[in-house]
């Protein structure tokens, strides 16, 4: 089939390799001069949501690759320059750009029979081409959120962090930041570090979670299959609509669930006779000299250039107890995996304001709490709205990527369409759900793969369980809650996820996927496309036993009854 692609971001260039493995004519627009999306600056680019100057990821990078292109480094965190050379050997290595138009811009898309008819503008010219499929791979960093109530009698300047690449325009001036984010995060302490005064005006808290933990790990380390499914599945009556490795056979699950505890055990108490000869040896690990951010490891750090001391952790377990004002400790909403603003409110350099604003006057911003301030610059991190999830006769209902089948596919069209990379875990890289995406899509495009009967049915089931997941960032319809039970729901429709038969006959791997830190490698273990061994390689490079205690207490809850869970997981 001949199929479109629009955007040679991330989540294009991912869409690209899969419908090339499933031997498709591919032809890419993007209206910049080369590969990257957001992650690609250029001269001229102010005015463009562009990733900023001193841009660190959130996620490792072995959580950022894509499975057909592993990270081999371990668990570190990149830079915006190092993760954009890291997308330019992808393309390299599977030649991508070969099938890439650059400085083309699509302007429409419109469904004429069974195919689809795609207008472009390169150098102001339009022309129109025949596709038999499109994948919108634009991403939703589109139209920035500016409309923001209280505002409206401000005569300031005011930046939304679409726009923002350093500190240096805020140098000497009173700045307020107006909401928070990942990258907002990273915005406040730097305009902290420089301005005059700065003030963080937020609404809500979200929850916080830094990137390193022990020194020398990234918190996403510990994502683990055995806590997402006791978090999600067993902690509530709410009913669970993804399938996973034993389907839907109840008896399958029970023998699945049987094994956990028994391997669960061994391995726990297997991991502690080692860790307590170790202790008596005087034998340690060797500490490396950096952590995953690239600084010094001690003395330990919680997040990039934030020490991992007292005064920090108490502003950090303050915030996230206001970020569940029912007393539940159920992250119910997106996270924020950037804690290193907190210092700036530990040491004073940012005013913290949690009442929201009231009204505006001149360069005086006034608050709900009656008090009131004067400012030279606003900074929005606001985020962005989803009227931009249109184009021609491709809509999405709503502007809610829940109404498509798994964040992507609209059952209307029969499986020629789809929305590739809208979609955002709360802890978990996009590249690797976009090319989960793009590896189902290219199936149906194959006609290898057929939606389910039934998938009006699932979409509405699956977009009532993420909203009640979800329930604290409402807002947020492209969220998922759980990044893990997401992938592997598509990875058994497509028959790439692990049979239970080949864990159960393999207690090694069963660990490695059940109890070990989630990798997309196991999703090239079997099925079309797969690496065989150097996807098991991959995944076995990181030893279950250092979450020897986290095994511990998923094998215990299995055995305990939902209410006596502990209070966080309810």
């Amino acid at each position: 089939m001949k199929v479109c692609v629009v955007g040679a971001g991330p989540c294009g260039l991912t869409t690209i390799k899969q419908l090339r493995d499933e031997g498709h004519e591919v032809v890419c627009f993007d209206k910049n001069a080369d590969i990257g999306g957001i992650w690609l600056r250029h001269a001229g680019d102010d005015d463009e949501m562009k990733a900023f100057d001193n841009l660190m990821l959130t996620i490792s990078m072995k959580l950022m690759a894509y499975s057909d292109h592993p990270f081999k480094g371990g668990r570190v965190f990149y830079s915006r320059k190092q993760y954009y050379g890291y997308l330019r050997d992808y393309a390299d290595r599977f030649r991508l750009r070969d099938h890439i138009r650059f400085g083309s811009e699509v302007t429409d898309v419109r469904k004429t029979g069974g195919s689809w008819m795609v207008s472009v503008r390169r150098d102001g010219v339009e022309s129109s081409e025949e596709f038999g499929a499109v994948a919108i791979c634009s991403g939703p960093f589109k139209t920035p959120n500016r409309a923001i109530a209280g505002l409206e009698g401000f005569d300031g300047e005011i930046v939304h962090s679409a726009q923002y690449r350093n500190n240096e325009r805020f140098r000497g001036k009173r700045v307020l930041i107006v909401g928070l984010a990942e990258s907002g995060a990273d915005i406040v302490r730097e305009i902290g570090d420089v301005a005059e005064s700065a003030t963080l005006s937020i609404r809500s808290y979200t929850w916080l979670l830094p990137r390193v933990f022990e020194g020398d790990k990234t918190t996403d380390y510990g994502t683990v299959r055995s806590h997402h499914h006791e978090m999600l599945r067993r902690s509530t009556d709410y009913p669970f609509p993804l399938q996973t490795f034993w389907g839907r056979n109840r008896f399958a699950k029970a023998v699945f669930l049987a094994a956990s505890v028994i391997l669960g055990f061994i391995t726990a108490g297997v991991g502690g006779l080692r860790g307590e000869l170790a202790r008596r040896t005087g034998r340690k690990p060797d500490e490396p000299a950096l952590n995953p951010m690239g600084e010094p490891v001690r003395p330990f750090k919680m997040d990039l250039g934030t020490p991992e001391d007292e005064a920090n952790w108490e502003m950090l377990r303050t915030w996230n107890r206001r970020s569940h004002p029912d007393g539940s400790w159920t992250q119910r909403g997106i996270f924020c995996k950037n804690v290193t603003f907190i210092p700036s409110l530990v040491s004073g350099k940012v005013t913290l304001n949690d009442a929201g604003i009231d009204r505006s006057d001149g360069k005086k911003v006034f608050f709900k709490d009656a008090t009131a301030a004067d400012f030279d610059t606003v900074v929005l991190c606001t985020g962005f709205t989803t009227e931009r999830l249109a184009i021609g006769d491709l809509t999405v209902r709503d502007g809610n990527v829940r109404n498509l089948y798994k964040h992507s596919i609209p059952p209307e069209h029969d499986g020629t369409a789809a929305f590739i990379g809208f979609v955002r875990p709360f802890s978990g890289g996009i590249p690797i759900c976009a090319e989960m995406q793009a590896r189902y899509f290219a199936r149906l495009c194959s006609g290898k793969q057929k939606l389910p009967a039934d998938v009006d049915d699932r979409i509405l089931r699956e977009k009532q369980w993420e909203e009640y997941w979800t329930a604290l960032s409402p807002r947020h319809t492209e969220s998922i809650p759980s990044q893990v039970v997401y992938l592997d729901s598509i990875a058994k429709e497509m028959g790439v996820l692990v049979p239970m038969w080949r864990m159960l006959i393999n207690p090694k791997l069963f660990k490695q996927l059940w109890f070990g830190s989630f990798n997309q490698s196991c999703y090239r273990i079997v099925g079309p496309h797969n690496l065989g061994k150097a996807a098991l390689e991959d995944l076995y490079a990181e030893p279950v036993g250092r979450l020897r205690n986290a095994v511990w207490d998923m094998s215990l809850l299995q055995l305990m009854p939902k209410n006596v869970h502990p209070k966080h997981m309810m």
